[in-house]
This record gives structure tokens, C-alpha cells and sequence, in this order.
């Protein structure tokens, strides 16, 4: 019996911010507009995968992150900001695009040390999302090494900065949070694999939807305190019960034959990491304890597991979304390049897709 890893106790609190710009950007609402109020987590439309996500990596951290891909304008963005209204005490921490090292690692004080002669550090964007969420938007165009220093910090709570002669470790434990349009270029398959979970997040197509998200936006940017009170029952509702499924989550077991049957669907459908397994058992084990459970049930691991392999399955069709049914299709017939396919809009092909297909096609070509 495997035991799920619960959340652990922060016994060092991160640095206070140094400067306006270390601070969450004001919340905007679903059309972009900037606001100081959050638009609610239970007023977004749909989406449900994504905001399971947003709600598994809450509850438990150890699923390393959740990456979401999609076109711009699909709600990514506010549903992340959204998420910190469920959690006590806790923000969202961005990082800006064009962020330099020395912003996110930190920095020597150097005015300090002219004035005092006292060398100390001055924090980053990492240390001040100790405890918060850590939200980062177009990931794919942040600089691979950055990208690889965050990762780092999220798998293990904490950095090492190097400057001037200084070292020091500093806590930075957080949830983290990733979005990025494919069409706009790729992380690497070794950075994608760090991210836990990964969501499609398509826009909507029914006019039903988008009407009402449009009603919705229109309520809040009107009145947006009046909006948050008629959804704050709601919003009550959810943050209890996070709150007890956090509280549950340390006792959440794992069978060994749920663990076992997850780790062979992993390897039938050919995927090497290890990561896959550990985000899909940590998801599980979350999902088990969301839905008020001790233990972990295969039917979690059939609702976690597709966003564990999304961006982790190295021959598969992009034109066929990821999901259970097609995952056990795939396994109850033995032969993945045996999959219908079906043309939808809004898919990508991942790195590792192209890069099994290349030798596909290198092998037929000889």
C-alpha cells in the first residue's frame, strides 16, 4: 500500500517583497479589463478538466505543476487568478515575460552592501512565491535554462542563489502553473516532462457557451463586488471543501493493484518516464481525497491519468484528444498506430509526435 504525499508544513516564510514589482499583477476579468477583485472560480464557464486540474495541484503540490495549451482568449489566465479566491492567505505570483535571472533567482543588495558593508541577498520571484502560485504565461518563449531553474525549484521547494561570493538556499515552495499557445513553438520534451499534468483548453463553440461567459463577463465588469457576492455561496462551498481534502490528503492510500495497473498502462502505451506514473498516482490520490476517500479507485486513475500522458505520449495522432476511451482503446487493441483518427481544431502535435514520426518516416524512406 503506497501512501500519498501530503502537503508539507512551511517552517520558513519567504522574504517580503522589495519592490511593486515583485507583487501579483491586479486581477483582470474575462475580456482582459484590469480589476483589483477576482473574478470567482465557480462563475468560469465550463472548462471543467482545467479547473480539476487547477484544483488536484492545490490540494496536492506533488503532482509538479499543471501546464496548460491553447490559443490565447480560451480563459486560461483567469482561471488560475481565480484559484487564489479558494485558498486562504495565497496570490498569484506572475512572471513577466522577458524576466532576466537576476529577477527570478534574486540578487545581492548591492545598495545595502555600499551603505553598510553587509553583504545580503535581495529576493527573487521565486522566493516570494513561497506559499503562493506561481503563474507563468507563455512559458515556451521564457529561456529553456529558466525554465529548467523553476522546474527545479517546484520539484524540491526550494534554490540555491549563487552571487558575489554569497550562497545561500532559500525556500520557495509553491504551486505552479504554466500556459503556453503551441503554434507559437515548443518546450522541449525535457521541460515538458517536469510539468506534472497538461490540459487542452479550447475555446468554447456552442453560442449557449459563449453567451453566457459573455453574460458573466458583463455582470462582473459592471459590478464586479455585486458579482463575487451573488457567487460568494458558491465560492464558500468550494473553499470548505478544499480545505477538507487537503486535510484528508496525508491519509489518502494507494492499493497496489491501482498503482501497479496504472504503471502497466503507462508502459503499454510506451512511455519511458517515470514522471508520468508519480503525476498520475499523485493526481489520483488528490481527486480520492476531493471526493472525501481514504483510498485511491481505478475510476481515479482513469480521470487523471490522460493529463499525465497528454504531453508525454510519444506515438500518438494529434488529431485524436487524449482521453480515457481512447487510452484504454488503445491498450485493449495492442497497436496504437491502430487508433481511428479524427481531425478536431485546437490539437497540437508534441515534440515527441513529431519526433517518432521523423523516424517513421526516415524508416519508410530506406
Amino acid at each position: 500500500m503506497l501512501q500519498a504525499r501530503g502537503i508539507e508544513k512551511q517552517t520558513m516564510k519567504a522574504p517580503a517583497p522589495s519592490s511593486p514589482s515583485s507583487e501579483a499583477r491586479p486581477h483582470q476579468g474575462p475580456s482582459g479589463e484590469e480589476t483589483s477583485t477576482a473574478f470567482p472560480f465557480s462563475a468560469i464557464v465550463d472548462q471543467d478538466q482545467a479547473k480539476e486540474a487547477l484544483i488536484l495541484a492545490a490540494i496536492n503540490p506533488a503532482v509538479q505543476g499543471i501546464l496548460f495549451l491553447g490559443e490565447k482568449g480560451t480563459g486560461k489566465t483567469t482561471m488560475v487568478r481565480s484559484l487564489a479566491g479558494l485558498l486562504p492567505d495565497t496570490r498569484v505570483v506572475e512572471l513577466p515575460l522577458g524576466s532576466t535571472e537576476e529577477m527570478i533567482l534574486g540578487t545581492v543588495d548591492v545598495e545595502r552592501a555600499l551603505a553598510t558593508g553587509e553583504i545580503r541577498t535581495r529576493p527573487g520571484i521565486l522566493s516570494r512565491a513561497h506559499g503562493q502560485i506561481l503563474y507563468i504565461d507563455e512559458v515556451n518563449l521564457l529561456a529553456d535554462h529558466l525554465v529548467d531553474v523553476i522546474l527545479d525549484a517546484a520539484a524540491t521547494g526550494q534554490y540555491r542563489l549563487e552571487r558575489e561570493g554569497v550562497s545561500a538556499l532559500i525556500p520557495a515552495r509553491f504551486t505552479l502553473v504554466g500556459s503556453m499557445n503551441p503554434e507559437e513553438g515548443w518546450l522541449r520534451p525535457q521541460l515538458l516532462d517536469r510539468f506534472g499534468l497538461a490540459v487542452h483548453v479550447r475555446a468554447l463553440t456552442s453560442v449557449e457557451d459563449r453567451s453566457e461567459v459573455y453574460r458573466r463577463a458583463h455582470a462582473f465588469l459592471r459590478d464586479p463586488q455585486g458579482f463575487v457576492r451573488a457567487h460568494e455561496k458558491a465560492q464558500i462551498q468550494l473553499r470548505s471543501r478544499l480545505e477538507a481534502a487537503r486535510g484528508l490528503l496525508p491519509k489518502v492510500e494507494v492499493p497496489d493493484e491501482v498503482a501497479q495497473k496504472c504503471i502497466a498502462a503507462v508502459l503499454e502505451l510506451g512511455v519511458a518516464t517515470h514522471r508520468a506514473e508519480l503525476a498520475a498516482l499523485e493526481g489520483a490520490a488528490a481527486r480520492a481525497a476531493w471526493h472525501g476517500r481514504d483510498h485511491v479507485e481505478w475510476e481515479d486513475v482513469q480521470e487523471v491519468l490522460p493529463l499525465a500522458l497528454l504531453h508525454r505520449l510519444p506515438d500518438t495522432d494529434p488529431g485524436d484528444p487524449t482521453s480515457w476511451d481512447r487510452i484504454d482503446r488503445i491498450l485493449q487493441e495492442g497497436a496504437k498506430d491502430r487508433a481511428p483518427h479524427r481531425k478536431e481544431t485546437g490539437w497540437f502535435p508534441t515534440p515527441f509526435f513529431r519526433k517518432k514520426k521523423a523516424k517513421r518516416q526516415e524508416s519508410s524512406v530506406s
